[in-house]
């Protein structure tokens, strides 16, 4: 069986990563694009040597599956549409651009009986894993993350509208290390932030189980590209004191996850999904401890 899947996106992410990630993989039949602004997605559609649609219904009416690369107001807009229509989707971080669409989102999914997943980065890198292995083995207590870079004050995202938001970064780039803090020390119960002089954002996370956990998140230091490490202690600790990865082979791996899952392989993967839709509502309510003074804010997971 071949899986043919199409790209909803134009930007740096859906042609440096999902466009090539999705060419990689046996069984997957890379089938075109759709752009909401038709000149830029015909340039991309020429650059990569696939096809530009010219609606995204038409996009549709060809495919299996659908990969989003799309900011989150319009995945949240567009993905229950396809889902609808019973397509499988690969969707992007945050899942959605509130509670209550990422909500949906999980909760048609299992409506449609498709398959969905959400590409959260670091869960689909082997060193990540084979890192949290270790830090589940020492049954951390305590846990932290530091993800810096500037990829606000220059490089493509330096005109995103979204990202550049005051709390954008939150929803954008915080995914990254909270997925890997989460997947070490479960679900988070409560939240606080502070903004720092340099406008870094401080998180500080308790668990449901009682462990803690602090992620730094500055995407504005000029000082680096990007600088990203981890630590989790129990008495002693474990260390991942940098991290680098291959974006497109990454995709393409969950890409293959996807691809798997659809066809009913028991080994297939994990999806991603409660875990995205959890950290939906642990950036949200950090958003509010940030607004409102820094106080710990609970975390409330709705039941997909």
């Amino acid at each position: 069986m071949t899986l043919k899947i199409g790209v909803c996106g134009t930007a740096f992410w859906a042609e440096h990563v999902h466009l090539p990630g999705l060419a990689a993989p046996d069984g997957i039949e890379l089938v075109g694009l759709w752009g909401r602004s038709p000149e830029p997605a015909a340039r991309l559609a020429d650059k990569t040597g696939v096809t530009a649609f010219p609606s995204f219904e038409a996009l549709l009416d060809t495919v299996d599956a659908l990969s989003f690369a799309v900011p989150p107001e319009v995945q949240s807009r567009l993905a229950p549409l396809a889902i609808a229509r019973g397509r499988h989707v690969i969707l992007e971080k945050p899942l959605g651009d509130s509670i209550d669409s990422a909500l949906a989102i999980r909760r048609a999914i299992t409506a449609a009986g498709v398959t969905g997943l959400c590409f959260l980065t670091r869960m689909f890198v082997p060193e990540i894993a084979a890192f949290l292995g270790r830090a589940r083995a020492l049954d951390a207590r305590e846990g932290r993350a530091e993800f810096r870079s500037n990829a606000l004050g220059a490089g493509p995202y330096a005109a995103s509208p979204w990202r550049q938001a005051q709390y954008g970064a939150l929803h954008d780039a915080a995914p990254h290390g909270m997925s890997v803090l989460v997947s070490a020390l479960g679900p988070v119960r409560e939240v606080a932030g502070r903004t720092e002089p340099d406008g870094a954002f401080t998180l500080s996370f308790r668990h449901e189980g009682g462990q803690s956990s602090t992620l730094l998140l500055n995407l504005r230091d000029a000082s680096v590209q990007l600088a990203e490490s981890y630590q989790f202690r129990n008495g002693t600790s474990v260390d991942l004191p940098g991290l680098s990865y291959d974006r497109k082979a990454t995709f393409a791996r969950a890409a293959a996850t996807l691809r798997d899952t659809v066809a009913g392989r028991p080994d297939a993967g994990d999806t991603q999904l409660d875990l995205a839709l959890h950290l939906v509502c642990v950036a949200a309510a950090a958003q509010q401890s940030l607004e409102s003074g820094g106080d710990f804010v609970p975390v409330a997971t709705p039941q997909p």
